[in-house]
């Protein structure tokens, strides 16, 4: 069943998946946009790497395979075009692993990056067979 949105009145927060709430969202409709999107990590390959289980994982979660995470951010991004008023902002927090892609979609979108912040924090990730994460990429 789809849910549906709206109507749009100021100070409304929407949260979902961006490709299933955005198309019912009029153009220009929204002054700000933050997000979160898959770090196309293969998770699951990846659990032991991490130290996570299952139930540590919200549901809701949804990867992105790596060899489709381009066009995926690009079909998001579009639609964040759209609907973000002219005077709107938008917050990507991205990993370094698709840092690329997210970069590229900024420019095919047509977005203008006014800064590029580094969040690092104490938390990192344990891992055992790479070097601690702890920062993220907001854009």
């Amino acid at each position: 069943m789809k849910r549906r949105i709206g109507p749009f009145r100021e100070d409304t927060l929407y949260e979902g998946d961006a490709l299933a709430l955005m198309p019912q969202v009029p153009d220009g409709a929204v002054d700000l946009i933050v997000t979160d999107p898959p770090f196309a990590i293969d998770f699951k390959a990846q659990r032991l790497n991490y130290n996570r289980t299952g139930s540590n994982v919200l549901e809701g979660y949804h990867e992105i395979p790596k060899e489709e995470y381009g066009e995926f951010t690009r079909r998001w991004m579009a639609e964040a075009a759209r609907v973000l008023s002219p005077k709107g902002s938008m917050y990507i927090f991205s990993g370094w692993n698709r840092l690329r892609d997210i970069l590229e979609g900024i420019d095919t979108a047509g977005f203008t990056t006014i800064n590029h912040l580094i969040w690092k924090y104490q938390f990192g990730v344990c891992t055992k067979k790479k070097y601690v994460t702890s920062h993220y990429h907001i854009l």
